[in-house]
C-alpha cells in the first residue's frame, strides 16, 4: 500500500513537469507551479490575471495597465526591449513572452536558466488554445477550463446573432488621418471582424497592417468604419462630423449612413481576454436586430 502511495505522489510530482510547447516550438517543463511570474506583454498580463495568477506577478512591461492593480508590479521591460538585469533580479520561475519581444533577450534569459514560454496569438481560437497551455504550465488548468468555456459560450452567442442576420457589412478599421492604416489578414482585428459577421476590407491589401490611400478606400466603399484610438476628448461622433466635411470621405456609405463606431482600442489590439468583449460589442453594432430576436 505504501508503495502505491509513493508511486501516486511521484506521478503527481512528475505531472507538473510534463512539457508544454510554446509558439516558438520550445518545449517548456516546470518542476512545480510557478510562484513568481514575469509577463512581457500587456495581453499576457491580462491573461494571467484572468487565470487567477495576478498575485504571482513580479514583473510586467511599462504598457501593462489592466487590470488596474497590476500597475503596482515592478516594470521590467518595454515591449521589444527587455531589462535583463531587472528580470533576472525578480527571480521568476516563469517568464511569459509574446510576439515582438526581443528574441536575443529571450535567449539570454533561457541561458541564465530562467524558463521562458512564448505566445504568438493572432486569432480568437488561438487565444482559447493558448489559455489552456498557459493554464497547464502554471498549475491553473481548472481556471483555464472555465475561461475557455466562457469564451466558447461567447462565440456561440455571437454566432447565433450573426446567423440570424442576412447582412454582412463591409467593415474597415483604421486611423483615418495621414497616413491611413488598417488591419489586414493575419491580424487579430481581422479575425474579430469576420467572427462578428462583417467583411474586413483591409484583408484586400497586402500585409497585416497595410497603409492605404483614399482612392483605395473609395473603391472598397466601407459600410462601417471602426475608429482606431483617438486623442483625449475625441469621439466617434466628432470623427463622423470631420469626415463629412472632407472631399472623398463624405461619399463613403459608412459616412453617409453615420455608421462610424469606436471600441476600446486595447480590446481590439491585445490578444487577451477582452478581445471577446470586442467581439460581442462589434457583433451587436453590426447586427443590432439580434437584440430583438
Amino acid at each position: 500500500m505504501r508503495g502505491w502511495f509513493l508511486l501516486f505522489w511521484c506521478w503527481v510530482g512528475l505531472g507538473w513537469a510534463q512539457p508544454v510547447v510554446d509558439d516558438l516550438g520550445v518545449s517548456v517543463a516546470l518542476p512545480r507551479p510557478p510562484a513568481r511570474i514575469v509577463s512581457l506583454a500587456p495581453s499576457n498580463t491580462e491573461l494571467l490575471c484572468a487565470l487567477g495568477l495576478g498575485p504571482r506577478l513580479v514583473g510586467i512591461t511599462q504598457y501593462c495597465n489592466y487590470p488596474p492593480q497590476v500597475q503596482q508590479v515592478e516594470k521590467v521591460a518595454g515591449y521589444s526591449n527587455l531589462n535583463l538585469e531587472k528580470i533576472v533580479g525578480a527571480a521568476p520561475d516563469l517568464v511569459l513572452a509574446a510576439r515582438g519581444n526581443d528574441l536575443e533577450g529571450i535567449a539570454a534569459l533561457r541561458a541564465a536558466g530562467i524558463p521562458v514560454f512564448s505566445l504568438d496569438v493572432q486569432t480568437l481560437a488561438g487565444l482559447i488554445e493558448a489559455a489552456g497551455r498557459v493554464g497547464r504550465l502554471a498549475g491553473a488548468g481548472e481556471e483555464a477550463g472555465c475561461l475557455q468555456a466562457d469564451w466558447r459560450a461567447c462565440l456561440g452567442r455571437v454566432r447565433a446573432r450573426v446567423d440570424s442576420s442576412a447582412e454582412q457589412p463591409r467593415v474597415m478599421w483604421g486611423y483615418f488621418g495621414e497616413p491611413v492604416y488598417t488591419a489586414g489578414a493575419g491580424s487579430l482585428i481581422d479575425d474579430i471582424i469576420n467572427a462578428a459577421g462583417g467583411v474586413n476590407l483591409g484583408r484586400q491589401a497586402p500585409g497585416a497592417w497595410p497603409q492605404v490611400n483614399l482612392e483605395t478606400i473609395l473603391s472598397w466603399a466601407p459600410e462601417v468604419l471602426l475608429c482606431a484610438a483617438m486623442g483625449e476628448g475625441q469621439t466617434a461622433a466628432g470623427e463622423l462630423a470631420r469626415l463629412r466635411g472632407l472631399e472623398g470621405w463624405k461619399r463613403l456609405p459608412a459616412v453617409r449612413q453615420g455608421r462610424i463606431y469606436q471600441l476600446e482600442s486595447d480590446w481590439l489590439t491585445r490578444p487577451g481576454p477582452r478581445a471577446f468583449l470586442a467581439l460581442e460589442a462589434l457583433a451587436a453594432l453590426l447586427h443590432p436586430a439580434g437584440d430583438r430576436g
